[in-house]
């Protein structure tokens, strides 16, 4: 083929449509990054031995053709030599540890490092669990009269949601209901 295709960002988004459309015949293919270096804010920099991930992001998809296509350009390396677990969607899926990779590739930059996160909601000078769970904790913080008000809201927006959804509010709206969603009444 002899189309020129222009890729702008060196991210994962990018630098994998590239990878894909050279591999599908496509030779003239540029990617545009504005930084000096690949992997947007996707990345990993080492500084002074010091891995520093630059965005507050986790690598997940819901396809596990993605998740695999990724694990065959790098794979995964867990922390210590258990065993580790892939949690996402609802599924879980055993790592190997290592992937059968030689503990001196371990140290590189060839694999994608699996660490355990914790994400979470600061909300009402509290913290709390994200994804957003009912529980024990959760009833403490906010009390039983906030649960009962965000619950109602959020069952209300499960059965009546905002369509078309236009704009963020909307859609924090469908997901949380009214009240955490942000829309003044």
């Amino acid at each position: 083929m002899s189309n020129s295709v222009v890729i702008v960002g060196a991210g994962p988004a990018g630098l994998t449509a590239a990878y894909e459309l050279q591999s599908a015949g496509f030779s003239n293919v540029l990617v545009i990054e504005a930084d000096t270096q690949v992997g947007g804010i996707s990345r990993t920099v080492n500084y002074k031995g010091n891995r520093i991930d630059i965005g507050g992001h986790r690598f997940f998809s819901k396809s596990d053709w993605v998740m695999q296509w990724w694990n065959r350009l790098l794979p995964l390396a867990p922390e210590g030599c258990e065993k580790a677990v892939l949690q996402y969607q609802g599924m879980e899926r055993p790592v190997p540890a290592f992937n059968g990779l030689a503990s001196s590739a371990v140290d590189s930059d060839q694999v994608m490092l699996l660490r355990g996160r914790l994400s979470r909601i600061y909300f009402g000078k509290r913290f709390f669990d994200y994804p957003l769970k009912l529980n024990l904790d959760s009833l403490r913080k906010l009390g039983v009269r906030k649960t009962l008000v965000f619950g109602v809201s959020y069952a209300f927006a499960k059965l009546r949601p905002v369509k078309p959804e236009q704009t963020l509010q909307d859609f924090l709206i469908n997901r949380f209901g009214q009240k955490l969603g942000g829309r003044k009444n």
